[in-house]
């Protein structure tokens, strides 16, 4: 098995084991019990691979994932000291981020020293990073903090949480019609799984009796938790795919698995990490058959792609640039023509009926329009429809006086410049907790301002990377074509709707992550220019792109670090 691929195993694994054994709704998250039991697991797992005399390379890697399990249980139990202490100076706070920082890098030039520089095995401790600090952030954040959309889990809620009921209660999609019931319009695969995870955990006695203390939403957070952890992992393996340099494939890795928004969408309890992770899924099997167009990975393609929009039709934007890499194949082989077309028709056979038979049904039962989504009116406190197209891009007062997105004029003010707010939602969400200590403000204010110039930077890199000739011609057209086609869906969408809430990075995320995919080989092609140059230049340039990348990986983790410091 791919080294990858056991990090998809860890990615199911990790998720469940946290289920088990961390308690969400108590001021320790980890009791002693629970952490006895989990140390003599991870222990006996170690001493099974040593009695086994497995590979030396996999037991230390092994060891090592290890040692960075138990200091993310220990930041875990010590933010949940200091909560409890209640009263930490900021200068304090200050201190134990720096310390953590010091930490973190330390770590990594120790790992790039005995690796000799970046190699895959220093790209998937980085990643096995990003599943620490979700796991970090899913335990210690209240599951109806920060989400969208989602009201309770109660019979009498509408809502994510509202739909996920309806199905688990009475075992079929609601009887009503959604239009008239908020949310209740998605399509079902994300509610579908939800309420057979949570009766799983019934089954096995698992699941509490009653759900006062939101247990059963906690429970469900597993599940965002394994999306985005898998998620992390194709993005990799996409990089891989697309022979980008191990400098190219940590840049990616890093910006886009480390994106604060991405953290936090991994306890998001709608249907975004679902949908999210199966986009991308679907954009790495479309890599995949391009080099192999075989039946059985177009098949793949067509259940991705089709479970995609079975979870959110606007994956569906996706659907232009497969196309395209599908029929250039196919001209290339074109004297196989009769191949393709059985091939094609297969995709379509599964792909258009999964994806698009909710919205069939919905439109023949009730009549609600294909790619319908709710309007909020003119008289919800976030209506911002009264300023201009013009002012919607390029006015910019008051926009960056705070940096977190400010969601009504009742209150204070409502942001309504698109790019500002989009840097606003990719850092920090809807939360407001940047402001409340030192750490988080100085942290904060630096990913933010990064996180822009990274925003520029992918506009950049489809520019600067067309100009570069190399085998990866077609890849860049599917980079350019799926990112400017969800572009202008989501800009059109912020036009339409006019509301605070529709310019979040979440609509446009899969974007996003193409382009830090961009990024990542614009600057693999510069570095394999300057490397044939210039051996001195090539050195700096990857050292460079070693260490920006990291660092930005590094505040986040601190900034998340200090985010669960002051948010109870």
């Amino acid at each position: 098995m791919k080294k990858e691929n056991k990090l998809i195993v860890a990615a199911v694994v990790l998720p469940l084991l946290v289920g088990a054994f961390f308690s969400q709704t108590s001021s320790y998250k980890l009791n002693l019990m629970h952490f006895i039991v989990l140390t003599t697991l991870i222990v006996a797992y170690n001493m099974m691979l040593y009695l086994q005399r497995a590979d030396w390379e996999y037991r230390r890697t092994v060891l090592q994932y290890s040692a960075m399990g138990f200091v993310t249980i220990g930041l875990i139990q010590g933010i949940c000291q200091m909560r409890q202490t209640g009263q930490i100076s900021q200068a304090f706070k200050l201190w134990l981020g720096a310390a953590l920082a010091a930490v973190l890098l330390a770590g990594f030039l120790l790992l790039l020293k005995r690796e000799g520089g970046v190699t895959e095995n220093v790209i998937l401790t980085v990643i096995f990073a990003g599943f620490l600090v979700r796991i970090f952030y899913v335990t210690l954040t209240f599951s109806l903090l920060f989400q969208n959309d989602i009201t309770i889990f109660h019979p009498d809620c509408y809502g994510h949480l509202g739909y996920v009921y309806q199905i688990y209660a009475h075992g079929k999609l609601p009887d009503i019609d959604p239009t008239t019931a908020y949310e209740f319009y998605q399509p079902p695969l994300h509610y579908w799984i939800s309420a057979i995870f949570l009766r799983f955990f019934n089954l096995l006695g698992l699941l509490p009796e009653s759900n006062q203390n939101y247990d059963w939403e906690e429970i469900l957070q597993v599940l965002p938790l394994i999306y985005s952890m898998i998620t992390l992992v194709f993005i990799y393996k996409i990089a891989k795919q697309m022979k980008l340099s191990c400098e190219g494939c940590l840049t990616a890795v890093c910006f886009a698995g480390f994106l604060p928004y991405s953290i936090m969408m991994s306890g998001s309890l709608n249907n975004d990490p679902l949908a999210v992770m199966l986009l991308v899924m679907s954009i790495y099997f479309t890599f995949q058959w391009y080099e192999k167009p075989d039946m059985k990975g177009i098949l793949i393609m067509a259940v991705c792609i089709g479970c995609a929009m079975m979870t959110k039709i606007s994956t569906g934007l996706i659907a232009p640039a497969m196309a395209v890499m599908m029929l250039w194949r196919a001209w290339k082989d074109r004297k196989q023509w009769t191949v393709y077309l059985k091939q094609f028709f297969c995709f379509g056979l599964i792909a258009f009926p999964l994806g698009l038979w909710h919205s069939l049904y919905c439109y023949f039962r009730y009549r609600m329009p294909i790619g319908y989504a709710a309007f909020l009116g003119e008289d919800s406190l976030q209506f911002i429809g009264f300023h201009d197209k013009w002012s919607r891009f390029f006015d910019f007062d008051r926009a960056f006086e705070f940096l977190s997105v400010r969601m009504d004029y009742i209150n204070d003010f409502a942001d309504y410049n698109i790019p500002v707010t989009l840097i606003k939602y990719a850092v920090f969400g809807e939360s407001r907790y940047y402001q409340a200590s030192a750490l988080t403000n100085i942290l904060g204010t630096g990913i933010f301002w990064v996180t822009a110039l990274l925003f520029l930077l992918m506009a950049a890199a489809f520019v600067i990377w067309v100009f570069f000739r190399d085998s990866r011609s077609i890849l860049k057209v599917f980079l350019f074509i799926g990112a400017a086609v969800t572009l202008y869906s989501y800009l059109k969408f912020c036009i339409k709707y006019t509301h605070v809430c529709t310019m979040n990075v979440r609509y446009i995320i899969g974007a996003v992550y193409l382009g830090c995919l961009a990024v990542a080989s614009a600057l693999s092609c510069v570095q394999e220019r300057l490397e044939q140059k210039s051996a001195a230049g090539g050195r700096i340039f990857k050292k460079f792109t070693t260490a920006v990348p990291v660092l930005y990986a590094v505040a986040v983790i601190v900034l998340m670090f200090g985010m669960e410091a002051v948010v109870h």
